[in-house]
């Protein structure tokens, strides 16, 4: 079954006609803070044309037996690659990391949606970097029931477009020291 969703995938966005629009990448960056837990969902969808045919190609190589997941490694890298997540300064690493794939509607285009969850230890600068703004949107929101100092914010649950990073001061926290800080 999952051979022949791989083919159709394949079949449907590597023979787009030539006179179709072409649109940019696009990725989607939701962080919500919690007590002790940061989970940060990134979607990520490739630009039409060069850009999707590229990712194509290089899973093109991978045994049939392993093209979804091939296509959802390489599509999942690209979307996490940019995004650096930092408490201050000092960068986090990801306790847990999920990725779904899907195709747009209209099967046009590749996606990918990734769950990455970090501990969240004591700190007071959150960061959140994107190293391609052009494409990229944040949004966020507060679960933490106080940790996250609403009065020096930026508005939660609306985009903010083309940002190179969004920072977010955090109050102390009860939280133990985890070794996703160090």
């Amino acid at each position: 079954m999952r051979l022949v969703v791989l083919a159709s995938l394949v079949a449907t966005l590597a023979f787009r006609p030539a006179w179709a629009h072409t649109f940019p990448p696009q990725r989607s960056v939701v962080v919500q803070v919690e007590d002790c837990e940061l989970s940060v969902l990134i979607g990520y969808r490739p630009g039409s044309g060069e850009q999707t045919q590229s990712i194509l190609t290089r899973i093109g190589n991978q045994p049939k037996s392993r093209g979804l997941d091939a296509l959802k490694d390489v599509m999942g890298s690209i979307a996490v690659a940019p995004i650096v997540i930092t408490l201050d300064g000092k960068p986090l690493v990801p306790t847990k990391v999920r990725a779904k794939i899907g195709v747009e509607a209209g099967g046009a285009r590749p996606i990918v949606v990734v769950l990455v969850t970090y501990s969240l230890p004591p700190g007071h600068a959150l960061e959140v970097i994107s190293k391609d703004a052009r494409s990229t949107r944040i949004s966020w929101q507060d679960r933490s029931h106080g940790r996250a100092v609403l009065s020096a914010a930026p508005a939660q649950d609306q985009w903010h477009e083309a940002v190179a990073s969004m920072l977010l001061s955090l109050v102390p926290s009860q939280c133990a020291r985890s070794p996703s800080s160090d």
